[in-house]
């Protein structure tokens, strides 16, 4: 009975238990975070918004694609029978805001004296120009412009992506570490009853043997069923756990995984001291890495264009053009050669829709620039209180530990009392009701650590591993 009693409380230490053989292999903390960035649907919905980010940046581009215009007229009927053919392409540019055209004409036919100009040499008229602003539109213009704030569009949308990468790689650990517990939790409770149930075949034997009394074996069997009810609620959060898992845990038909009892890892990885990471080498990494800022910096650039586009509205439409024509063939057009130049002013006044405009986006680009601070604050807060709790679980881990050290000497100690009739079963349930709650807290406390470290590290803009 000693022996059995014995092993049974060595088989209950918690870095020492694993139910039966495992049929599956160990799942780890890596296979999480790389189904979450493989199959998460949040994660496909972010990457799906960056992709309408470059279906935007590309239709902005699509403001300098060429212009090609063709029309014609043929009047067969009329007092002057004439046809024309007109064809231009134009090409806005991106210099200053210029844009040039190329058309070719054709003319045939009668024309009153007022449409003369309608009328070509027999092989047509090429021509060719030129339109420049001068104030609005040259230094930025509203498909530049567009352009931009697209380019930003798409840096804001791959910032959003890591921002949520990050968001569920921190989430997902949190829940692996919670199903490890849970886990290492349950592997305590059946070690448990089986050192109760392995106590219950020494007690019978005994009372067959008519060594002790058979009443004596009564409370250790209540001590069976009380345990077996605890395994039931460990197993129960185990499963809970499980389920919380497969949120972001995916097969590769993008399915929920319920991980099995047997993948638990037989241990949970000691915490390492937190001395070694520096808070404010930390604090200095969230602010660089932080996807959230690098989102903003984006959003402040757009806003950034925006005012100058806004202020480059309030000039004046002001603009020069140049131009150039050539007849070919026979015929009697003179002269057949034509270069010309011109301008164009426009003044809106009081230009109220551009000072409106200028006032709108000055608003936004200073709300940006105090989300922006607000955003760092914040980012310096969540770092300076992960490091917080990671220290102070890494404390509590090394209390449990100690005292789950403390109570397994004591357990010995009864042990030894009661194989020489100095204790009581009663003692002794005591003990090992205390060796498995010290050593569940340290399960307990090591999860909280390597939640917290994962915290630490999401809080640096950095991978829980």
């Amino acid at each position: 009975m000693i022996r059995i009693i014995a092993q049974s409380l060595l088989a209950a230490t918690i870095f020492s238990i694993s139910g039966s053989a495992s049929a599956a292999a160990p799942l780890r903390l890596k296979q999480v975070l790389d189904s979450v960035e493989g199959t998460h649907p949040a994660l496909e919905a972010s990457e799906q918004k960056r992709e309408a980010a470059r279906g935007k940046a590309l239709s902005a581009r699509g403001g300098f694609d060429p212009k090609v215009a063709l029309k014609g007229k043929w009047t067969p009927v009329s007092y002057y029978e004439n046809a024309q053919l007109d064809a231009t392409i134009e090409q806005a540019t991106p210099v200053w805001g210029a844009s040039v055209y190329a058309g070719y004409r054709f003319g045939w036919g009668d024309y009153p004296v007022y449409k003369g100009d309608l009328q070509t040499r027999q092989y047509g008229e090429l021509r060719a120009g030129i339109d420049i602003p001068i104030w609005n539109g040259g230094p930025i213009d509203a498909r530049r412009a567009k352009i931009a704030t697209t380019k930003a569009g798409i840096r804001g949308a791959d910032a959003q992506v890591d921002a949520t990468t990050l968001a569920l790689q921190r989430e997902a650990a949190a829940a692996y570490w919670s199903w490890v517990a849970a886990g290492r939790n349950l592997a305590i409770s059946e070690g448990l009853l089986e050192l109760a149930r392995a106590r219950q075949q020494a007690l019978d034997a005994q009372v067959d043997a008519g060594a002790i009394e058979a009443i004596k074996k009564v409370d250790n069997e209540r001590l069976v069923l009380s345990r077996e009810a605890k395994v039931v609620k460990a197993k129960q959060k185990l499963d809970k756990a499980a389920i919380e898992l497969s949120l972001y845990y995916r097969d590769a038909e993008l399915r929920p995984v319920r991980p099995t009892a047997d993948q638990v890892p037989p241990e949970i990885r000691d915490p390492g001291p937190p001395s070694s990471i520096s808070l404010e080498a930390g604090v200095d990494e969230a602010l660089e890495r932080r996807p959230e800022l690098a989102g903003l910096d984006a959003q402040r650039d757009a806003a950034d264009v925006e005012v100058r586009l806004a202020k480059n509205l309030r000039s004046p439409d002001a603009s020069v053009q140049a131009f150039g024509a050539q007849d070919f063939g026979p015929g009697t057009i003179q002269p057949s050669a034509e270069f010309g130049v011109g301008f164009m002013l426009s003044i809106p006044i009081p230009l109220r829709k551009a000072r409106g405009q200028l006032q709108v986006a000055k608003a936004e680009l200073a709300g940006l620039r105090a989300k922006v601070r607000g955003t760092r604050d914040k980012i310096e807060s969540e770092v300076r209180k992960a490091h917080v709790a990671l220290v102070a679980s890494h404390r509590a881990w090394d209390l449990a530990r100690r005292q789950a050290e403390a109570a397994a000497t004591l357990a010995e100690a009864e042990r030894r009392k009661f194989r020489e009739g100095a204790s009581d079963l009663v003692v002794v349930n005591l003990r090992e009701l205390a060796v498995a709650s010290a050593q569940a807290s340290v399960v307990d406390t090591a999860a909280d650590y390597h939640r917290a470290h994962a915290d630490f590290r999401v809080a640096t803009g950095q991978s829980p591993l």
